[in-house]
């Protein structure tokens, strides 16, 4: 395997989707707003789309940094320190560069989104913690990915400062509306690390990894993961009812493929599959998130429209 093979497989492009799908639904409650983008509009969205790209990715080589170097993960295939293509001190390195690289991109979005200094600054800070803490999850002494506290990481991040921040961006207000769909669109966010960690609770316990699933157990965790993805539907169906935006009926369309995802669940905690058969549904609540986000923001650009 080439370097540059084993980079791009320690950024995880599976994941990406679990970036982008809360910039899209914030930009899809912009264009609800706005009625129209401009050519400076569809500019920021691009932008948005690549800062937070560009997190996901730090987050994802700091945490094959993190777990590598404590010997967390020597059971994944897809992790390179792991398997020792790339050495501890030259990732370390990468992350570094990746971080500043990250900063400046969204320098260069902020400078473009705002006019005063005050927001500029604002949001200057969120991104700054958005960095540390995509550093933090499994880096340093005392990583919190490491005490349970990455599903609300994943929510805080993914969903309401993905969500309400790229809308910010666009428009400069935010309403309980919206706020009740970054919610949404954040449970579904938490689902895609839920399924991770409860994929990997054995060998969490094994190296002293502190997750929800390995404190509340298999059958606990579970219990509440479908009670988060209904809320989240419940959510936008709300949403749906408030604008009275029909188009928003078509994530009905997404009903068989959540359907067999959470019969698949439940079949790993009535322990008829292992975790090795749970792994595709990390993929799959990848998709229902991503496809639930781009059906949301067509839904909005549709009603304005037609």
């Amino acid at each position: 395997m080439t370097f540059f093979s084993a980079f791009i497989k320690a950024t995880r492009p599976r994941t990406y989707p679990l970036a982008i799908a809360g910039i899209l639904v914030g930009n899809g409650l912009a264009y609800q707003q706005m009625q129209v983008f401009s050519m400076q509009q569809w500019l920021v969205l691009t932008l948005s789309l690549w800062v937070a790209l560009n997190l996901q990715i730090l987050s994802n080589l700091a945490n094959d940094y993190g777990d590598g170097i404590r010997g967390t993960d020597t059971h994944r295939q897809d992790r390179q320190i792991a398997q020792g293509t790339i050495h501890p001190a030259t990732l370390k390195k990468l992350i570094i560069i990746w971080a500043w690289f990250t900063f400046f991109c969204g320098v260069g979005l902020l400078w473009l989104s705002f006019d005063n200094i005050k927001d500029f600054l604002l949001f200057l800070a969120f991104g700054i913690i958005a960095i540390l803490s995509a550093m933090a999850y499994t880096m340093g002494k005392n990583p919190y990915g490491y005490r349970a506290k990455g599903e609300i990481a994943v929510f805080i991040f993914f969903g309401l400062l993905n969500v309400c921040g790229s809308l910010y961006l666009q428009t400069q207000k935010i309403t309980l509306t919206d706020i009740m769909i970054a919610i949404a669109i954040g449970l579904l966010c938490t689902c895609v690390l839920i399924i991770n960690n409860l994929r990997d609770i054995h060998e969490d316990k094994l190296a002293g990894k502190n997750t929800l699933a390995t404190i509340l157990g298999k059958q606990k965790m579970i219990s509440y993961y479908q009670q988060i993805i209904t809320i989240s539907y419940i959510l936008f169906a709300i949403y749906a009812v408030l604008q009275k935006n029909s188009y928003l009926l078509s994530l009905i369309l997404l009903t068989y493929l959540i359907y067999q995802h959470l019969k698949t669940v439940k079949q790993y905690a009535n322990q008829q599959i292992n975790n090795q058969q749970l792994a595709p549904e990390l993929k799959n609540i990848v998709k229902i998130t991503l496809f639930t986000s781009i059906l949301f923001m067509l839904s909005n650009i549709l009603i304005i429209n037609f």
